[in-house]
């Protein structure tokens, strides 16, 4: 067998049991047997079937996929050259479940049938709030998913009375203050009262022997695929006595927020911004520095903190994004997305025919009924084949709330699904717009 890869917007898969199903740019299948006249035979999904040979080539594409966890965050990023990223994993342990992030790659991987497997060759943990550190801890523990390498911002959660006491100890240096209970390594780890997550988190770790470091500003990630760069923006480091600290930026939350792993992929012509939780304090700095400003220059916006209102004018004018993708649910409410950043992504956009998502409005009527198939993923807890299976037929009712945006680097495909089954809505083919607002 060999690999291609759809380079048509969507073409019919006619299937050999007379059903179909539609594939879109990027989807990749398996050739069988000999191919003859204008058709093809293929596999997909573990299905035969035939498609047209101009329909497909062996260019692999770059595979975004902004996944519907609810009030969360988790995108899954598949490089031309298969490497795989997860940026955040939703919630989860804390709210005692399994996260969607986890039943994605079951679902998409085929986890739930005999001798599959998948490699995460990088998971990026943004910051360690329980919506996008929760479902990574189970993930983890899968069996049947390998974990190679975790980065993250540096800043661990305890367990501590007074909230501003939950992410370490902090000191006021020359009239300014700073988080200094910051950590690379498990190694470098203050390991007192950590948050029942985070000490999750880390028992999992090193039960599976996962490489963890923090990363910072100026940083370079190196999945092992020489076509994709991927830049580190923040959080940015300070010495200010000597050693790594954070700057304190007003309170708990704006601190651990503001502090999230900033990440910059670029694909030839093609840039793709993730940010996190960024918000206003953790931005102001990265606008401040030319370097750094300059490189949130970006095509494809993964929106900071769910679409809230903390941010500026001049966070979105110096991305100055073409499509922007919110990740954000309804429970619990805490109002995102909100209407003036709907209204000034879609304003600031260097494109006449800007997209923007919403993960929360893409899969809404989709959730009511997937309530059965969650107690069943919970009654198991495990990654046995049956837990898989259940965890894969819950995902099934999330589909059309995940994200799709592929490029070969020269092109962008969008699109989302309109059912639970294989029919789309598609944006394509989508030039890469150069920037229509002076670069901040």
């Amino acid at each position: 067998m060999a690999k291609r890869y759809v380079k048509v917007g969507k073409v019919k898969l006619q299937m050999d049991d007379g059903e179909s199903m539609q594939l879109i740019y990027g989807d990749e299948v398996d050739t069988v047997g000999n191919a003859s006249g204008d058709s093809a035979q293929v596999t997909y999904r573990g299905r035969t079937g035939s498609l047209p040979k101009a329909s497909i080539d062996t260019k692999a594409k770059l595979e975004c996929y902004f996944l519907d966890v609810g009030q969360g965050d988790a995108t899954l990023i598949v490089t031309p050259g298969r490497k795989k990223i997860l940026v955040d994993g939703g919630k989860g342990v804390a709210a005692g479940r399994i996260g969607e992030a986890e039943q994605a790659l079951v679902w998409k991987y085929r986890l739930d049938q005999p001798d599959t497997s998948v490699t995460i060759d990088l998971v990026v943990l943004t910051h360690a709030d329980e919506d996008h550190i929760g479902g990574l801890v189970n993930l983890i523990m899968n069996d049947k998913i390998v974990v190679k390498k975790v980065i993250h911002s540096g800043i661990a959660t305890y367990d501590r009375p007074k909230a501003d006491d939950q992410l370490g100890k902090r000191k006021k240096i020359d009239g300014t203050e700073y988080l200094t209970t910051v950590h690379s390594t498990l190694s470098e780890l203050d390991r007192t009262n950590m948050s029942q997550v985070f000490a999750a988190w880390i028992a999992v770790l090193e039960l599976e022997g996962v490489d963890y470091e923090s990363v910072e500003a100026g940083g370079v990630v190196d999945v092992g695929d020489p076509d994709i760069l991927i830049e580190v923006l923040a959080p940015i480091v300070e010495q200010p006595a000597g050693a790594d600290a954070l700057r304190w930026l007003k309170g708990k939350s704006h601190t651990i927020n503001g502090h999230s792993v900033v990440l910059r992929l670029t694909y030839d012509d093609v840039r793709v911004l993730l940010t996190g939780d960024v918000n206003i304090e953790g931005a102001e700095p990265l606008l401040a520095d030319p370097a750094l400003a300059a490189k949130l220059d970006a095509h494809i916006l993964k929106a900071p903190h769910h679409g809230s209102h903390e941010f500026t004018p001049e966070f979105i004018d110096a991305v100055n994004p073409q499509i922007t993708t919110i990740s954000s649910g309804e429970i619990p409410d805490h109002g995102h997305p909100r209407a003036n950043f709907l209204g000034i992504v879609g304003q600031r956009s260097r494109s006449d025919s800007p997209l923007l998502y919403s993960t929360a409005l893409s899969a809404v009527f989709s959730k009511a009924e997937s309530t059965e198939h969650q107690e069943a993923v919970d009654l198991h807890g495990d990654s046995t084949r049956a837990d898989n299976r259940a965890k894969r037929e819950l995902f099934m009712k999330l589909l059309p709330g995940i994200i799709n945006v592929r490029t070969d680097g020269h092109q962008i495909h969008a699109a989302t699904r309109v059912a639970t089954g294989y029919w789309w809505v598609t944006f394509f083919p989508i030039e890469p717009a150069p920037r229509n607002l002076p670069p901040p």
